[in-house]
């Protein structure tokens, strides 16, 4: 389905464009965050290219949908004139640039010039049912589906499991297997596309960097020190040969990094050479500067066919959950279900541990308690935490860091979006314990020396996977693969994980906010030694 309608390109037609693009997306259920997001894009970009049109030129907005990806796009015929590249030289760019920031700060933004015609287009999705409600009802009715069959008729349950249930998730999650080097390899040249626009803010970007990987580093301790206690065995803290194993074992990993052929990583599936290359590529394309820009065309383009397909498959996760939990009641190991609720707790502490370091870090730079703190984000906190969305918080957290905290609004305009994409630091304890987690239940165990090179990939992973709702069944495919864990035990982690995505992002959006407060303070402690 596509519609379209033609506009006057020029400032006075952005409100008649605000309330085409809010009836289009209003019939897809679109949540609001979503069509405030949409009706930035068009501002921002009709600001742009009218600067350079004549008078009484157009442009045209259409949108289309192809499962649940919605395209809204703008096309102007003219000039070429790209909204996503900066100028190299402006007067003050952090204010005279904050339009064109938000606009790439929204991440789903690609651009393209053929045969005259200059076309922006932005991707989300509709909208679609809780994933936590869906799962929930998968969860209890396979329980109950394999009581049943336990109970009245094991015999034909042992036969359904064997010759249908087991074939299906293999093939299943085979499938996911195979999606995992395209998706990989595209999403973290996309990151780097990003990166390199965000660049422009220097100083703002600087200090949200240098917080970011502060947390991940801080995360990734708590993780590691988590998985020692709890899924470490006595003896075997390191690895055959003592202490310096385990430094053998990263340097291996390390230089391991880079493969002898560009071809044998794809072959071989090795996820870590896969990324080396993919970082490589994207050094590469920023220092060409846009050259080819067919290059950009393809990898983007690339991108989002095969995020539309990996939604298409992650769409029947409900159902697969459902035969897999059925599966497992059926064989007798219902028992890790259970034990699943042990892992939910033991995963809080470290979540909580990250919490309160963040607090502490309010505490001695901003000089704020904990409950002032809290009065001021506790609203766009909960919406977070009870929606799993961070997208959900976007119009209330914009409003309360502007005006509660008193963050300047081109930080706030640039953080928020880029806060999205990149701050996912609460997930990697959450990725490590659920997959060495699923490891126990198989019989497998790991030493320190084996599972850091596990942590390293989950920092990795939470920068370059992109925030989509079905990357779930992606993320672990990757780490079980590192880990040699079967497939099958996909489903329970996915399980596990959507219901810990909750917490998680009210943590990531916590990590966005205390992240601009401490810029707002930087910027500020320059401007008074400047005066």
């Amino acid at each position: 389905m596509k519609c379209k309608k033609f506009f006057t390109l020029s400032l006075e037609s952005i409100d008649d464009s605000y309330e085409f693009v809010q009836k289009l997306l209003l019939k897809y259920n679109c949540s609001k965050s979503d069509i405030v997001r949409a009706q930035l894009f068009v501002e921002e970009t009709i600001v742009h290219w009218q600067k350079g049109a004549q008078e009484n030129e157009n442009f045209e907005i259409s949108l289309s949908k192809r499962f649940k990806t919605i395209t809204l796009s703008l096309n102007y015929w003219g000039n070429q004139s790209d909204p996503l590249t900066l100028p190299e030289e402006v007067d003050d760019p952090e204010f005279n640039l904050i339009g064109q920031n938000i606009l790439i700060g929204l991440s789903s933004v690609t651009y393209s010039y053929e045969n005259g015609c200059n076309n922006v287009s932005y991707t989300l999705k509709a909208k679609s049912a809780n994933p936590a409600l869906t799962t929930a009802i998968a969860l209890v009715a396979g329980i109950f589906c394999g009581l049943a069959f336990q109970y009245f008729s094991p015999t034909i349950g042992l036969w359904l499991a064997g010759t249908i249930l087991k074939p299906l998730i293999g093939t299943f999650f085979g499938f996911i297997n195979a999606l995992v080097v395209p998706v990989l390899f595209l999403s973290t040249i996309g990151s780097i596309f990003n990166m390199d626009n965000m660049a422009q803010m220097k100083r703002i970007f600087r200090s949200l960097l240098s917080w970011s990987l502060g947390i991940i580093l801080v995360s990734s301790a708590i993780a590691l020190l988590t998985a020692w206690i709890f899924f470490v065995g006595e003896g075997s803290t390191t690895s055959g040969g003592g202490s310096s194993d385990l430094w053998n074992q990263i340097g291996a990993m390390v230089f391991g990094i880079i493969p002898n052929n560009i071809i044998q990583p794809f072959l071989d599936g090795n996820t870590l050479q896969i990324m080396f290359l993919a970082i490589v590529s994207g050094i590469v394309r920023l220092t060409l500067k846009g050259r080819f820009p067919f290059t950009t065309k393809i990898i983007t383009e690339g991108n989002l066919i095969f995020t539309t397909i990996l939604d298409a498959v992650c769409a029947m996760m409900p159902l697969i959950i459902f035969i897999n939990i059925l599966n497992m009641m059926i064989a007798g190991n219902g028992g890790a279900l259970l034990g699943s609720l042990g892992l939910i707790a033991m995963m809080i502490v470290p979540l909580l541990a990250l919490v309160v370091i963040m607090l502490l870090s309010v505490a001695l730079i901003e000089k704020m308690n904990p409950v002032t703190y809290f009065k001021a984000a506790g609203s766009f906190l909960l919406i977070a935490l009870s929606t799993g969305s961070s997208s959900a918080t976007f119009a209330s957290h914009t409003l309360i860091a502007s005006v509660k905290q008193g963050v300047r609004d081109y930080v706030v305009s640039f953080s928020i979006p880029v806060g999205a994409l990149f701050n996912k630091q609460f997930a990697i304890p959450i990725w490590l314990l659920i997959s060495l987690f699923v490891a126990n239940i198989y019989g497998t165990s790991f030493t320190i020396a084996e599972i850091v090179p596990v942590v390293i990939l989950c920092m990795i992973l939470s920068v370059a996977v992109p925030p989509s709702p079905g990357i779930g069944p992606f993320l672990f495919t990757i780490i079980f693969n590192l880990l040699n864990i079967p497939l099958d035990g996909l489903a329970l982690a996915v399980t596990i994980a959507i219901f810990m995505n909750y917490p998680a992002t009210a943590g990531h959006v916590m990590v966005t906010n205390i992240g601009m407060l401490h810029t707002e303070h930087m910027l500020s402690a320059k401007e008074i030694k400047v005066l």
